[in-house]
């Protein structure tokens, strides 16, 4: 997996993907994967109102139109999985270790 810049956070991770950065957001029992928008006017940047949640296991939209379970998410986890093998762990093992407890070690 290669991205152009990645960034690690004190509460999740940052990645450049196609022109956006996509942040990967640890709160207490969940992750929320969501692009990042920055605007010209001084609000500071805000999330997307379109984010993957990964809880329990499982994997959800979560939208203005509500909150739908993903079929199959093992992708999503297998990446996330990825990234924090091979830039987490070696740069906040604290980090490392809630996505761990979120997401599994299998």
């Amino acid at each position: 997996m290669s991205f152009g810049r990645v960034e690690v956070r004190k509460d999740g991770v940052g990645f450049c993907y196609q022109g956006s950065w996509i942040v990967v957001n640890v709160n207490q029992d969940e992750l929320r994967i969501a692009e990042e928008i920055s605007y010209e006017v001084a609000i500071g940047s805000q999330l997307g109102k379109i984010q993957i949640v990964i809880k329990n296991g499982k994997a959800y939209v979560e939208s203005p139109l509500g909150k739908h379970e993903l079929s199959n998410p093992t992708e999503i986890i297998n990446a996330i999985r990825k990234i924090n093998e091979e830039i987490v762990k070696s740069k906040n093992k604290d980090l490392y270790e809630r996505i761990l407890k979120i997401i599994g070690s299998s």
